[in-house]
């Protein structure tokens, strides 16, 4: 995962315009290029970086700087019907961008499109450091990590539903046995009552008090059926009430564990939330504005055709005159004292250390103000936990003031039906006449048979409501797919950093073998980076890029030499070939379709026309900066932009 969002742009292609005005050294330039190379020619301070730069800014990354005698300046890129913008306007506390740019991924633009002389990767290489950083910057580790647990806890819960449904279908087998003992026992009473009815029929001589009996047996055991359910119904709600009851000490209790956290402790971190970015606003500006005036007297002293004003001396000859050295006094164009030239270099090389300063002061920030906001959505999770307990807790509440009414009603019916049944009792006791034969008992045991059925098939039912609910709960195959999957995109989210890594390496590696068979140096026989430490080692260390460089002596010797030995050329085109491995790893060539090219003086002409041809294969615009002589190597079919088209004008 990369930072910012992107949108499908890698799929645009047709001829392009791009007109700046108030850029670096541009006042108004317009040009227009087709796909593939586009070669912008001219000698130094022709203003060639600075257009470059206009195209990093259009496309989302932060290159792009402010005329410094401009209050507002625009870059504007339009491809077929599309059209991206990135305006500046100059405020109090710095330079302010707006827009729509062709993508808001700053980092992949910096990083791996936009491949200045101070292109952070080219000069991680140049510098001899550690390449996992600053190749891996764009991957959002914080939010990797927000998956994993969020899949984590996904697939607990799925497990604990298995376990669940494991043991719920581990009960079929028992529910089912009691169902058709239950079946079996119920076919016998009715058997028993089949033959107890027709006893009954045989005492046709006592049919008037038979039917009188049976009038008092059936009214008795009807009102002994109603007791018996209107009791089975008050212990069910009985039980249903200890449940709530239960559940609402369970809510208490989670609500007494919720941390105590206040509106003012969310206000504080909203506050210093706001803080943080008001700081990294305040360091986006510094760094602008410094940047701004450091590129300014940069230009100053790359132009050749500037002449710097120097303090004439007596004895001064006319060599000195035209080529000044770092000793020579000149006159400060920004103060008008007298300085000497070398303390003005010496002067910008501060500059430049402070700007490499607060960028990573303003790394620190972007740490802590993912802190600070995650802090925040805890709190935020935490009150909406707290409020639904709440709710919780009023709908329990309400449940057991209704179980409770319903269980003083059924009391009450309980109680009358015990007394019409002592009434029925005495009746039936009284008919002494029934008593001296074997009818009443009969219609006694009748009675308790039909009541007995009535019990079995209340517990039938409950049995086969059971039954159905195991049958409706999820089928485990489905459930252990589920958890299959989440344990797969879990794996998946734990290698994706890994993978990466690998990518870039091995991309690389790829490219890196590509370019020495095409650029042939002589002294070079390989040039790779071995991944080292992360996930995959043992010890858990740290992942580091190590990069080996191995040369061939001219007695066919093989040796590995240290990165501080090459030479520049050799340096500029691994920090470039670095570069388009990232460009590839993290898929850049999908949403910006664009490399520029600038600074490759220190290579030869004829490795930067094979270089230029290699790149063109990755990329729909290739645009390079080149010196005339360098560019007289590429061949003709490349489209070509003259200073004219993109130098300064009043």
């Amino acid at each position: 995962m990369t930072d910012g969002s992107q949108t499908d742009t890698g799929t645009v292609t047709g001829d392009a315009a791009l007109t700046a005005s108030n850029i670096g050294g541009i006042d108004r330039a317009q040009v227009e290029f087709s796909p593939g190379v586009t070669v912008l020619t001219g000698y130094n301070a022709t203003n060639r970086t600075s257009l470059l730069r206009a195209v990093n800014g259009v496309l989302g990354g932060t290159e792009a700087t402010l005329k410094s005698s401009a209050d507002e300046g625009e870059v504007s890129l339009t491809i077929g019907d599309e059209t991206y913008t990135r305006s500046y306007r100059r405020t109090g506390s710095g330079v302010a961008t707006s827009g729509e740019p062709f993508t808001d991924s700053e980092t992949l633009v910096d990083l791996f499109v936009s491949l200045f002389e101070d292109n952070e990767v080219r000069r991680t290489v140049a510098r001899g450091e550690d390449l996992h950083d600053v190749v891996m910057r764009p991957v959002d580790t914080a939010a990797i990590e927000r998956r994993i647990r969020e899949l984590q806890t996904e697939r607990e819960e799925l497990k604990r539903e298995q376990e669940r449904v494991a043991e719920r279908r581990n009960e079929l087998p028992e529910l089912e046995q009691r169902r058709g003992e239950i079946d079996e026992r119920i076919e016998a009473i009715d058997e028993r009552i089949a033959d107890l009815r027709a006893t009954v029929a045989e005492f046709e001589e006592d049919a008037e008090a038979a039917e009188d009996a049976n009038e008092i047996v059936d009214e008795l055991d009807s009102r002994r059926q109603e007791l018996s359910e209107t009791e089975d119904e008050i212990e069910l709600v009985e039980s249903e009430l200890s449940a709530l009851e239960t559940e609402l000490e369970e809510l208490r209790e989670e609500r007494a564990a919720l941390p105590e956290e206040s509106e003012t402790d969310r206000s504080d971190l909203e506050q210093t939330l706001t803080g943080l970015r008001q700081e990294k606003r305040e360091l986006d500006a510094e760094i602008s504005s410094l940047t701004t005036i450091l590129e300014f007297n940069r230009e100053i002293l790359a132009d050749e055709d500037h002449q710097l004003p120097s303090i004439e001396a007596e004895d001064e000859d006319v060599t000195a005159a035209l080529a000044p050295e770092p000793e020579q006094d000149v006159v400060c164009w920004t103060c008008g004292s007298r300085v000497e030239r070398g303390a003005i270099d010496d002067r910008l090389a501060e500059l430049e250390s402070i700007v490499e300063s607060r960028r990573s002061d303003r790394e620190g920030v972007d740490q802590r103000i993912g802190e600070v906001e995650d802090r925040i959505q805890q709190l935020e999770q935490h009150r909406q936990r707290s409020s639904s307990i709440e709710h919780d807790i009023e709908r329990t509440e309400e449940k057991i003031d209704q179980r409770e009414q319903r269980l003083e009603q059924l009391e009450s019916t309980a109680a009358t039906l015990r007394e019409a049944i002592q009434e029925l009792e005495v009746e039936a006791a009284e008919t002494e006449a029934l008593r001296e034969n074997d009818l009443l008992e009969t219609y006694e045991e009748l009675s308790e048979l039909q009541y007995e059925r009535g019990q079995l098939e209340q517990e039938r039912g409950g049995i086969d409501e059971e039954i159905a609910d195991i049958s409706d709960l999820p089928d485990p195959a489905d459930l252990s797919d589920q958890v299959d999957e989440l344990s797969r995109q879990l794996e998946q989210q734990r290698s994706h950093i890994t993978d990466l890594e690998t990518a870039v390496v091995e991309e690389f590696n790829e490219r890196m073998d590509d370019i020495l068979g095409i650029l042939q140096f002589s002294n070079i026989a390989r040039v790779w980076i071995e991944r080292k430490g992360g996930a995959s080692d043992s010890r858990g260390s740290e992942t580091t890029f190590d990069l080996h460089v191995i040369r061939e002596d001219e007695e066919g010797t093989v040796y590995e030499d240290v990165i501080d030995h090459l030479s520049e050329s050799e340096s500029e085109v691994i920090g470039l070939v670095v570069a388009l491995s990232g460009y590839l790893a993290h898929d850049v060539h999908e949403t910006v379709p664009f490399i520029t090219l600038d600074s490759l003086e220190a290579i030869d002409a004829e490795r930067i026309a094979d270089l230029v041809s290699y790149f063109a294969d990755f990329s729909s615009y290739l645009l390079v900066a080149l010196l005339p002589e360098d560019a007289d190597a590429l061949p003709d079919v490349h489209d070509r932009i003259p200073p004219t088209e993109f130098r300064a004008t009043e």
